[in-house]
């Protein structure tokens, strides 16, 4: 267990963006000096939350779902891999932090959307089509062809919600792979891929698959709850809730979404598994690690932590439109250069290309990539665009870019969709287009949705570029040495 290692990362993914927002903060009176202890103590909650969450990850989440994953192909039945892949999908998505905050977030918003009904057609989405990119391991069907008519769905489906449903179910989708759900899947689909021989495209995808599942379970929620929406936050009682009673209250609520998931484990421990009791003890500690560093996060991120980004949005939109745009590409860079999951995805591309598409060449176009896709998103929220004017034309380039994309690219690059969407996206950009909006006599809340769609949009069309630029030094050195 390196919990030094995890909470060197973590801060210096949390540090950055405290550092900015502390002097932007101050500069334009948003904070006074209790305001500031206040925001301290919820920057240190936070990085303590996700180093320990993160650490329990490590240690306990992702060995328990790799056992897991291979018990499950132990039986050589593709409906028992199925049907376990949708409970265990389902399970381990309910307490994923990036969709809590999510849903609070649109709960905020629109009073009608609840957030357990919210959360869980989310995660019932998560299970569905994780169980479809085991099955299209297992029965080796084409990815690309999936992935275009999945999407293909998906847009029909959204042709009949509102734009704040589109933003919101697009936003889900970068959601859901975050820092829990990621690790698990990937052991759970490692798992089933080693039960046959597969090229290394096989090996990716999962992700990517599972992600899709939200989008288009939110666009179903959206046509039953029609064209209901709100342009402003829910008038919300100003009751002020200690530090105290606010860790128990997260006490109890992350626990109660986490109960499932312990149980199927110590089942399975019990029926299946069947772990020696020293290492039982040490990855059901994981768990322990997990449900603290959670609690620890919720209670940071609500303290002060979303509302400091909420209050610097509309402070920075009424002294500047370019200020805001400016310190939102500044934020975008911070967030992308400090998340772990971006530093393991540039190393994977710079396996998959052999060298020829390194690290740093990979790591600057992602935050090149990820800072546009903040300011760009606060442009739409500021003028109230619609979010087709991004998202179509986005995906509809990736469409065709994948067509000449090598498939390990494509693969590479959808599964790419969710690392940069880590819990800041949620907890920090999204409040902060949030309040940009309140603050703009133009603008509507609604529209601060789709700031997590763009993020996650932006790395699957530049890994295809990348992809596409690989290709053509393979094919140019091939020539060459004719």
């Amino acid at each position: 267990m390196d919990i030094l290692k995890q909470l060197k990362e973590v801060t210096i993914s949390v540090l950055p963006i405290a550092f900015f927002s502390s002097i932007l903060s101050m500069a334009t009176g948003v904070m006074d000096a209790s305001e500031f202890g206040k925001f301290m103590l919820s920057c240190l909650l936070v990085i303590l939350g996700l180093t320990l969450f993160l650490t329990g990850v490590e240690v306990g989440i992702t060995p328990i779902g790799s056992r897991i994953g291979s018990a499950m192909t132990k039986s050589r039945s593709l409906l028992v891999i199925l049907l376990a892949a949708v409970v265990l999908g389902i399970i381990i998505t309910i307490p994923e932090p990036d969709v809590q905050v999510l849903a609070s977030q649109v709960n905020q918003v629109n009073p009608a959307i609840p957030i357990k009904t919210l959360t869980y057609a989310i995660s019932l989405g998560v299970g569905i089509f994780f169980a479809v990119s085991l099955a299209r391991t297992v029965l080796e069907w084409p990815m690309k062809i999936i992935f275009a008519l999945c999407y293909a769905v998906i847009f029909i489906a959204a042709f009949f919600n509102t734009d704040f449903f589109v933003s919101v179910a697009f936003d889900s989708g970068g959601a859901t792979t975050g820092p829990l759900s990621v690790p698990f899947i990937m052991a759970l689909g490692a798992g089933v891929t080693a039960i046959r021989k597969h090229d290394a495209e096989s090996e990716f995808g999962y992700v990517a698959l599972s992600s899709i599942g939200p989008i288009l379970f939110v666009l179903l929620l959206g046509i039953i709850f029609g064209s209901s929406e709100s342009g402003a936050i829910a008038a919300e009682e100003e009751t002020i809730i200690s530090f105290w009673n606010l860790f128990g209250l997260k006490f109890r609520e992350v626990g109660f979404s986490l109960l499932p998931l312990v149980a199927v484990c110590i089942l399975m421990q019990i029926f299946v598994i069947k772990m020696p009791h020293t290492e039982a003890i040490r990855e059901f500690s994981g768990i322990v690690y997990s449900y603290i560093g959670i609690v620890i996060f919720f209670t940071g991120v609500e303290y002060s932590f979303s509302d400091v980004a909420k209050e610097l949005g509309s402070a920075l939109i009424n002294i500047s439109p370019a200020l805001l745009y400016a310190a939102g590409f500044v934020f975008g860079l911070c967030v992308v250069l400090a998340e772990p999951a971006v530093i393991v995805l540039t190393g994977q591309v710079e396996d998959a290309s052999s060298g020829r598409i390194s690290k740093k060449i990979m790591l600057a176009t992602l935050a090149l990539g990820v800072g546009l896709a903040v300011v760009l998103s606060l442009i739409r929220t500021v003028h109230s665009l619609s979010i087709w004017y991004f998202i179509l034309p986005g995906y509809l380039l990736i469409m065709l870019l994948m067509i000449k994309t090598p498939g390990l690219f494509s693969a590479i690059s959808f599964d790419s969709g969710g690392v940069a969407t880590g819990p800041m996206s949620s907890a920090f950009l999204l409040p902060l287009a949030m309040g940009a909006a309140s603050g703009s006599a133009s603008s509507s809340l609604t529209a601060s949705f789709g700031m997590i769609a763009m993020i996650a949009m932006m790395p699957i069309l530049l890994i295809e570029v990348l992809g596409l630029i690989y290709q053509a030094r393979v094919k140019k050195t091939e020539e060459g040495q004719k």
